[in-house]
């Protein structure tokens, strides 16, 4: 090992010294990366990564750029050479950033340094580290999905971690002689600093916890503050990235992850701003679609979807986005043909998850059969029994949606070919009913649906022995449409009735704590936190290895965030009064670095091995063993 690092350090030192003729300044290389971003935002994609090839073997920012490129590239198509593409670019612009990035003696390890001494060409050296890292960090896990990998990709996004930490102490304590290249790099800064507390602030509480041992820390309010100063930068290059992260956030984040508590009024200010500048960018139109389907503005998402789809052709691999989301538009009307059409695509020529789409697809065209074609049949039995063979694995775990829709297709199998409104499962699992509560015909329309399926059930509660899956998935959603429909009496009477029936579930676990997560929204609405969280705390504790428990952990942490919010739990400290230290210095350093700025949340009890229960009046509710 002592040889390899004596043999590294000549060579570094010598192409440090090298004098390039033509070689972009600090100043040329920022210029030239955001006049690329500017042309990717115009959807010139071939044009933007060309305009950074030349010197990505020596620029930090060229390099940094490329890596982007081919990063999103690669995470569109999931094609093994685009990978292996941008995985390349990424290690050669960690190299680059490397050798840029300030060498130090032991004497660092004894003291901090003096941030006044760097380069401005070594402070943002470190930042594009810290970039490229965290890009690197996610193809990992992309890459190659072993349990070694997954360690290794953690590996590094904690270093990048701690190199942002760094970036923060010396934006707080350089002194800079360039204004602009100073808003460069404190946008940068903030936009790291903004993503990682936005993403650690959604995780559920006992995984925060494991990750706050370790050094992490994040705080929700913080994130978007920094996020938000960062995009206010409009000179700096950072700008338009910060503006992507916020609105996809607000408008794709919360709901898939939580319970759909975004800011959609910032996220279309952002949005339409960034329209202003770039007319025809297929991301900002995407978008506009997105927050027209939060709405309820489904004709009109349709549309602005379909003109995302149109106003670019070199990425095609981007339209896969569009066809996503107008699914999910033309289920929310009940448009069983359109929506097949959209899966189709999906199913055939994306491959982030082919157990999924093939599911979605057959799923719908079992909705069609159900509403008269019944030719779908073999289709749809073809379609189920290639699902499980389809399943991926991630560090050598079944993916959570990916078990469900397994074991969803061996149920069909089990049952003669025969599954309850599958499509409707999908939009509530997808948290779409929030969206479908903007429009009380579409929420008539899917009630009318369900109430059909539940005369051909009421029955069976009747029958002794009898499991009731089928009739308590009804219940769900049922009383999801009350909930939109503002019956809370009804859905309460729907929710409380499938945790009554605990017993009589065989398969379909998640239905009880998710009943108990729908009920506590209502206590919420109702003003009685106490009920709500006297709900939450079960359905979180006593309820294990489901498939959708993950999705169930991520809905209950964004309802007790919505509790914080409103002051209906213990009020968070000041960090002054919780300081939190992190037990490891900074990468390849060997001093601390002040934390992130966060605001830390107070201690919560640690759960009692006994188990939870609802509130009494819930009927005979029992627990789990």
């Amino acid at each position: 090992m002592a040889g390899s690092d004596s043999e590294d350090e000549p060579f570094e030192d010598a192409l440090d010294g090298l004098h390039i003729d033509g070689l972009p300044s600090l100043d040329e290389s920022i210029k030239e990366a955001k006049l690329s971003l500017d042309l990717f935002l115009q959807n010139k994609f071939a044009a933007a990564l060309d305009s950074l090839v030349p010197w990505s073997h020596i620029s930090t920012y060229h390099a940094l750029g490329k890596g982007t490129m081919l990063f999103m590239q690669a995470l569109l198509t999931m094609e093994s050479k685009e990978i292996e593409k941008a995985a390349e670019a990424l290690k050669q612009a960690v190299d680059v950033c490397q050798r840029k990035r300030k060498k130090h003696t032991v004497s660092r390890v004894i003291r901090r340094p003096d941030y006044n001494l760097y380069t401005e060409e070594e402070v943002h050296a470190e930042l594009c580290y810290a970039e490229c890292l965290l890009l690197t960090a996610v193809l990992t896990f992309v890459e190659d999905q072993s349990l070694v990998n997954f360690v290794r990709g953690s590996l590094r996004i904690r270093t990048c971690y701690h190199s942002y930490k760094e970036c923060m102490h010396i934006l707080e304590t350089r002194r800079w002689s360039n204004e602009l290249r100073k808003k460069h790099f404190e946008s940068g800064v903030r936009m790291g600093v903004g993503t990682f507390n936005l993403m650690l602030s959604q995780l559920p509480s006992r995984v925060l916890k494991l990750l706050e041992f370790i050094g992490f820390s994040g705080n929700r309010q913080l994130g978007l503050k920094e996020l938000d100063d960062g995009y206010a930068m409009k000179e700096s290059l950072r700008s338009p990235l910060c503006a992507l992260i916020l609105v996809t956030f607000h408008t794709l984040v919360t709901y898939i992850f939580g319970c759909g508590d975004g800011d959609i009024d910032a996220s279309e200010a952002i949005v339409n701003d960034m329209l202003v500048r770039y007319p025809e960018a297929a991301l900002f139109i995407f978008l506009s679609g997105r927050i027209k389907q939060l709405r309820g503005q489904i004709d009109d998402a349709i549309s602005t979807y379909q003109l995302s789809i149109n106003v670019q052709q070199e990425w095609k691999q981007f339209h896969y986005l569009c066809y996503w989301e107008l699914l999910w538009c033309h289920c929310f009307k009940c448009d069983w043909k359109e929506a097949s059409e959209c899966s189709d695509i999906l199913r055939n020529e994306c491959k982030w998850s082919p157990a999924i789409y093939t599911y979605v697809h057959a799923s719908i065209l079992y909705m069609m059969m159900e509403e008269g074609h019944p030719e779908l049949r073999g289709t749809i039995t073809d379609l189920m029994a290639k699902v499980p063979s389809l399943k991926q694995r991630l560090a050598g775990k079944s993916i959570p949606l990916e078990k469900y829709v397994v074991r969803k297709s061996n149920k069909f199998a089990s049952q003669g070919g025969r599954l309850i409104v599958p499509a409707l499962e999908l939009l509530y699992i997808w948290n779409s009913f929030p969206m479908i509560a903007k429009s009380r015909e579409l929420t008539e329309n899917i009630l009318c649906r369900v109430n059909n399926v539940f005369s051909s059930l009421e029955d069976a509660k009747d029958i002794e022995n009898r499991p009731l899956d089928d009739y308590c998935l009804i219940l769900l959603l049922r009383g999801v449409c009350y909930t939109s429909l503002n019956r809370h009496m009804q859905a309460e009477d729907c929710f409380r009735e499938i945790i009554s029936c605990e017993k009589r579930i065989k398969e379909d676990i998640y239905l009880v704590p998710f009943a108990m997560s729908e009920l506590a929204q209502i206590k919420i609405k109702q003003s009685k936190p106490v009920e709500a969280k006297e709900l939450l705390e079960p359905a979180r504790h006593n309820y294990h290895r489901y498939p959708l428990e993950t999705i169930l952990h991520f809905r209950v942490h964004s309802i007790l965030h919505q509790l914080r919010a409103k002051g209906h739990v213990i009020p968070t400290p000041s960090p002054k009064l919780t300081p939190f230290h992190s037990p490891d210095p900074s990468p390849s350093r060997g001093e601390d670095i002040p934390e992130f700025p966060y605001l830390k949340e107070s201690p919560t009890t640690v759960p009692k091995r006994t188990l939870l229960h609802p509130p009494s009046d819930l009927g005979s509710c029992v627990s789990l063993p």
